[in-house]
């Protein structure tokens, strides 16, 4: 992690509900991480005009934009006064939800929203505007349960879905893990397809499978971690569906990482089916990383103390 990432903020979704706790707490212990301010941002989604006209009453825009502006408020005081050495900034936003959050996280180190927690209706709107923040912020996304808590654990653990694009996650997992003092587990799901058990060979093409895939798994990490001497790495590969595998594994981690793979912006699904799938049931914090397509090879890394200075 480098200088620029520290000093930039953490930005966090609030919206007074129960579900912002949990997010709340886990962009404070990620600042004092860092040695970085948290800001906090409040979305009243007020209708913009159309065709030059406002769908609602401008007085009713002033109503929500003043409840917002309390909300936000009480939620800087209420952290304020939990973190007292944390610089806590807090921002109203008014527009659409998803594209106000990915704007107030870009200028971020890290965008830390609040797993959905209702029902109905409600809880499907708000996984929807959960899932497409993390599929178009251009900074990693954190989704936190709202009952989170510290765990301790001082472990990460990473999915990796391909070999050869796991070279930008790797390096962001071992560069947090180096700041953190933590563990790193390095997961790969391997999913047997139904026509191996229709063929009968269900049990020797996991078996094949798991032994390729736990070889080139190895030598992947390898050549990351001899940079990261201070860091503790294991590697894993599991059979089962990626996401029950990543669930499963994280269940005593800190944080479970996952990468957004580049995709256009014209594409119909940006965040894939195993990211959306765990960000639904995991109860451990995800953060989704979205990729660039960096091809450089293996980071050259400076650290002084265990903290990363440049990459």
């Amino acid at each position: 992690m480098t200088a620029d990432q520290r000093a930039a903020p953490v930005v966090v979704a609030v919206d007074g509900s129960e579900r912002s706790a949990g997010a709340v707490g886990y962009a404070i212990t990620e600042a004092r991480i860092r040695r970085s301010g948290v800001r906090m941002v409040h979305v009243v989604p007020a209708p913009l005009p159309e065709s030059g006209l406002w769908p609602a009453e401008a007085g009713d825009i002033a109503y929500l934009e003043r409840a917002g502006r309390g909300t936000v408020t009480r939620e800087a005081e209420a952290a304020r006064a939990a973190a007292p050495e944390v610089d806590i900034e807090p921002v109203l936003a008014l527009g659409p939800r998803v594209a106000q959050l990915v704007a107030a996280g870009a200028s971020g180190g890290l965008l830390v929203l609040g797993r959905e927690t209702r029902h109905g209706a409600e809880r499907l709107v708000a996984r929807a505007t959960t899932a497409e923040v993390a599929a178009r912020a251009t900074v990693p996304v954190a989704v936190v349960p709202a009952q989170w808590r510290d765990s301790g654990h001082n472990r990460i653990v990473v999915g990796i879905k391909t070999f050869t694009s796991a070279g930008e996650l790797l390096t962001r997992a071992l560069s947090v893990a180096a700041c953190r003092h933590a563990v790193v587990r390095v997961v790969h799901a391997v999913e047997v397809p139904d026509l191996a058990a229709d063929l009968g060979i269900a049990d020797s093409y996991a078996g094949e499978s798991v032994t390729a895939a736990t070889r080139l798994l190895e030598t992947v990490v390898h050549d990351w971690a001899v940079v990261y001497p201070g860091v503790s790495v294991e590697t894993s590969v599991l059979l089962g569906r990626p996401d029950e595998v990543l669930v499963e594994s994280a269940a005593d981690a800190d944080v479970l990482m996952v990468a957004r793979h580049h995709r256009g912006l014209g594409h119909t699904a940006r965040l894939g089916r195993t990211p959306r799938a765990i960000l639904n049931v995991c109860d451990t914090p995800v953060e989704v990383v979205p990729l660039r397509w960096k091809t450089s090879g293996v980071p050259i890394v400076l650290e002084s103390d265990e903290e990363i200075l440049k990459t």
